[in-house]
């Protein structure tokens, strides 16, 4: 892969895990991880001190909690994104956490390959889950919020064009699949996924696909 490395810190109370996980994605040439920290206090400050796009962080951090250090840095740096990175069953939590903006949802259990994919994603705007969690979500997500009217108010806030990027992401295609459908380039696929996140007053694409589903929005393999 080519460009600038994605910078990544890493957050985790154990030592060990956090050392061998900023070994393992140092390996990757687009990956730089530019700092790790064992606690929420010290990973505040290394994110004060240095750039950041993608933060790591451990869901059972000590005598924090990861998903609040994650609503902090979403809240304090908007254009970072996390991946929550769980050793424990907490599946409930998955739904709480892609509410808060969360991007990413990794279990420590499974290959490096997973959390690595989800980080390059991320990055580029996607949200990656457990294809065992995607059903839970999408149904939750379809009957959570206020649904009905609201729903097909704010989908009319969108562009022709911004329509026809949710129909396709509704038909659960990626973002380099509809650049291809669509002919145009990935970045402006990112450009039209951020602004229809604005317009809908959501932090990720799963949500966005849940307002459309409320509002009739339908999937549709020839745009």
């Amino acid at each position: 892969m080519t460009g600038v490395p994605i910078r990544i810190a890493v957050v985790d109370d154990h030592q060990v895990f956090t050392d061998a996980i900023a070994e393992r994605l140092r390996q990757e040439p687009d990956l730089d991880v530019v700092g790790t920290a064992q606690d929420a206090a010290g990973a505040l400050a290394l994110l004060e001190a240095t750039e950041v796009d993608v933060v790591t962080v451990d869901l059972a951090l000590g005598a924090d909690d990861g998903l609040d250090l994650a609503r902090d840095v979403l809240a304090r740096w908007p254009e970072a994104q996390v991946v929550l990175v769980t050793g424990v069953d907490a599946d409930e939590r998955c739904l709480e956490a892609l509410r808060s903006g969360v991007r990413g949802w990794v279990s420590k259990l499974g290959p490096a390959s997973v959390l690595i994919d989800a980080i390059r994603g991320v990055a580029q705007g996607e949200t990656h889950i457990p294809g065992r969690l995607l059903t839970m979500v999408l149904s939750s997500l379809t009957a959570w919020g206020d649904g009905g009217v609201r729903d097909e108010t704010v989908i009319r806030k969108l562009s022709n064009r911004e329509l026809d990027v949710l129909r396709c992401l509704v038909d659960g295609r990626s973002r380099k699949e509809i650049g291809v459908l669509l002919n145009v380039s990935p970045n402006t696929i990112r450009t039209h996924v951020q602004s229809i996140l604005h317009k809908l007053e959501v932090h990720s694409a799963l949500t966005a696909v849940a307002i459309a589903r409320r509002a009739g929005v339908r999937g549709d393999s020839e745009v």
